[in-house]
């Protein structure tokens, strides 16, 4: 979610395994419905296609049989065994830049933001509905973010993997009569042990909820304001605000150290700070905690149709899910993927993973659109330049 490199931690990681092959395609279709659509489209094979996808994409969920979808674990046919290797990725470090690079004329074949921005991609003509009857685990997906992924009616976005953004903390390190909410990134006894992430839409959100504007997508000129001066008035304890999981100056290695005992953070921070053998709490604000969602789109005019609806099948179904959840701790959309298929039993309940209802609790604030974004992006470039 609007995540600069927040998945700079999947880099190098370990194979996610599953996947079912699509049935084979014919050569015309239903192109653009949430059910499959109803204006046909008289399209190529398969094996008239080029092949050759070009996606946008964060790095760590390449499609290479090693990393995000891995189908030989299964049957011995991931995509690239069975389609080949020639993909192109580019990669994404937040949303904002992700609908730059899919605004600048180069075609991609499929996308993988997060659904903030799906207004915006249609808007924009970037990208075109799914036709769904070509996704057998299409049904076994969460039907909440199925509906988010919609404009229309239409199937714009299929969704895959979600999670939550919190503030984690050094429990050794921290009162816990002070670990209340977000209000722990205004505690003047933690001052320069702090890092929030440099996240614009994200800080004022939250800001948001702590100043009691439960529309934090939707604030008015004068709650934005009050948003904005409350990061302000943050900033001279903040150490610094954090673009990078790894390398220098990064969150995480600054977190291993000592060297800040506060920040904002997903889960799978959470995860490599316990791996870490540190004492951690991610915390469970009481104003609620930011969740997110990322998924696949279908760019406008791609050549390999049939194509990007195989590979996005390749990670939709529940073996691949459950993959991906046991590595990396974020929640699927495959509805199939339960508590019992999470290795880490205690960790999957204590982020409520393999509940299909949990990123829609009330206590869980999805990130959306903004129909005022321009002047979220200026408030927070004007906490930075305070």
């Amino acid at each position: 979610m609007r995540a600069m490199d927040r998945r700079e931690f999947l880099k190098g990681a370990a194979g996610l395994g599953g996947a079912v092959l699509l049935a084979g395609c014919g050569s015309s279709s239903s192109s653009g419905g949430g059910g499959g659509g109803s204006t046909a489209v008289k399209r190529p094979g398969i094996k008239k296609e080029p092949g050759n996808l070009n996606i946008l994409e964060w790095a760590g969920y390449e499609a290479a049989g090693t990393k995000a979808q891995t189908y030989g674990m299964i049957a011995g046919k991931d995509y690239t065994t069975q389609y080949g290797t020639d993909i192109t990725y580019t990669y994404i470090t937040n949303d904002d830049q992700a609908l730059q690079k899919a605004s600048s004329g180069v075609q991609f074949d499929l996308l993988h933001p997060c659904h903030e921005n799906i207004p915006d991609y249609v808007a924009r003509g970037l990208v075109q509905p799914f036709d769904t009857s070509l996704l057998p685990s299409f049904s076994e997906l969460n039907p909440y973010l199925v509906k988010q992924g919609q404009v229309n009616g239409q199937q714009y976005m299929i969704p895959w993997d979600w999670g939550y953004a919190s503030v984690l903390y050094r429990a050794d390190k921290i009162d816990p009569a002070d670990a209340k909410g977000w209000e722990l990134f205004w505690n003047e006894k933690y001052s320069g042990k702090i890092s929030v992430w440099n996240g614009s839409a994200s800080n004022l959100e939250y800001t948001a909820l702590l100043l009691g504007f439960p529309q934090m997508d939707n604030m008015s000129s004068d709650q934005l304001s009050q948003a904005k001066q409350k990061l302000i008035d943050q900033k001279p304890l903040n150490k610094f605000y954090w673009s990078s999981e790894y390398g220098a100056g990064g969150m995480q290695p600054a977190f291993k150290s000592g060297d800040i005992w506060i920040t904002y953070s997903w889960q799978d921070a959470y995860v490599s700070m316990q791996a870490a053998k540190l004492d951690v709490v991610y915390m469970q604000p009481s104003q609620g905690r930011l969740s997110w969602f990322c998924g696949f789109m279908l760019g406008k005019d791609t050549k390999n149709y049939y194509h990007c609806h195989k590979y996005v099948e390749s990670f939709i179904n529940k073996a691949a899910c459950a993959q991906m959840t046991n590595l990396y701790y974020y929640g699927t959309s495959n509805t199939k993927v339960l508590v019992s298929d999470i290795k880490d039993q205690s960790l999957a309940k204590s982020l409520d993973l393999g509940n299909p209802h949990a990123i829609a609790a009330p206590d869980v604030h999805l990130q959306s659109w903004e129909k005022n974004r321009s002047q979220y992006e200026l408030a927070w470039s004007e906490v930075q330049a305070a």
